[in-house]
């Protein structure tokens, strides 16, 4: 940003570039520290794989008022060749004076005014909207649910990597079931598109007994989705992530196949309608005192589509809390509190204190 202070969010010259990099193959990085230094960090540094090759471009993006000049060219060149970064692009949409095209030209940065930059999002328009089309976005509750839900003290969890977002593809197969008289059902079948397993399914109307319903999809259809450029996170999410837009791997005809093998076994089923969205899918790992879980969120709705806190590590129960002594899952019955610090723990690792009232303690208190 080269204006000293730097933020997560916020800038939206860095989510514009960002998105033009998205949509052109590019994992996106922001703030990116690319050294041992603190000082070593670039706006936004994009990288994709070419065979065995990782192409990687950084950014510097000027939220200044004036124009950008032949020095501040200069110093950004003399960084990218610290951090052995071959290609870097300044963008500045108050332009460029003095002598900072000539200093772009000798030291090999690629400089984009705002002409330039409204052209880049103008030319991926038509592709991004071919490539992601039908992207919901991603629901204002999502930070909420993936850190501390449903845990007395889900705090005590932290995160061991950023979170990943993928937008992933799913068809929407609404079907209709009848004989010769009338209608039966009428329902629709959510498929992966990457692998074409069924995910959730729905009645609308009729009854069926062995529809595969999970409850994790069928709710997205009530999200109008978007074709341009792809939802920006809430400000809890929007940190070093890796966003990454998964691409299908079965077709509109396999799923209408896919869908009339589901239904089969009852009378005419016709396949009425068939719908891709991209949904975005947010993976979380965590640790607890050298355990790790991990979460999966369908982040549109909110539905948690995989958590491994949510299962007490001693039995099969609902957890309530993580130990603070082996980082374990613990339900209703085996959760104990240290009766001096109040700390959660499991009831392998609480010990006690007297013959007779026998008061729980954690190992620290009860050797203090």
């Amino acid at each position: 940003m080269a204006t000293g202070a730097r933020t997560e969010s916020g800038n939206f010259v860095v989510d514009m570039v960002c998105d033009v990099c998205r949509v052109e193959g590019f994992e996106v990085e922001k703030n990116a520290q690319t050294g041992d230094s603190p000082n070593h960090f670039v706006d936004i540094l994009a990288s994709r794989k070419k065979g065995k090759k990782v192409q990687k471009v950084a950014f510097e993006c000027w939220e200044g008022t004036s124009q950008v000049e032949g020095r501040q060219v200069e110093k950004f060149a003399a960084r990218l060749k610290s951090l052995g970064i071959q290609s870097g692009i300044y963008v500045s949409p108050k332009g460029f004076g003095g002598n900072a095209e000539f200093m772009a030209r000798k030291l090999g940065v690629e400089l984009w005014d705002l002409a330039k930059l409204k052209e880049r999002v103008e030319n991926i328009k038509a592709p991004e909207r071919h490539k992601v089309p039908g992207t919901l976005p991603v629901a204002r509750a999502a930070a909420s649910r993936l850190l501390a839900h449903g845990l007395a003290n889900g705090a005590f969890l932290r995160l061991s990597s950023m979170p990943k977002l993928e937008f992933r593809p799913y068809f929407f197969a609404n079907f209709q079931i009848d004989n010769q008289r009338r209608k039966l059902a009428l329902g629709v079948l959510v498929f992966d598109g990457v692998d074409g397993r069924v995910c959730d399914a729905a009645l609308f109307e009729g009854h069926m007994d062995d529809l595969p319903s999970t409850g994790f999809f069928v709710d997205c259809l009530e999200i109008e989705p978007s074709t341009g450029s792809m939802p920006k996170l809430p400000p809890e999410l929007e940190m070093k992530n890796t966003v990454t837009v998964a691409p299908a791997g079965v077709t509109e005809d396999m799923i209408r196949s896919k869908t009339k093998e589901t239904v089969s076994g009852h009378d005419d089923a016709t396949v009425t309608g068939v719908q891709l969205l991209h949904i975005p899918i947010v993976t979380l790992e965590m640790l607890a005192a050298g355990k790790s879980y991990r979460k999966i969120l369908q982040a549109a709705t909110g539905k948690m589509i995989w958590d491994d806190t949510q299962k007490c590590s001693l039995c099969d129960q609902k957890s309530r809390a993580i130990c603070e002594v082996c980082g374990g899952t613990v339900c209703t019955e085996h959760e104990r509190t240290c009766s001096s610090c109040r700390k959660h723990l499991c009831t392998d690792c609480m010990v006690t204190k007297g013959i007779v009232n026998k008061i729980p303690l954690c190992p620290t208190c009860k050797n203090a």
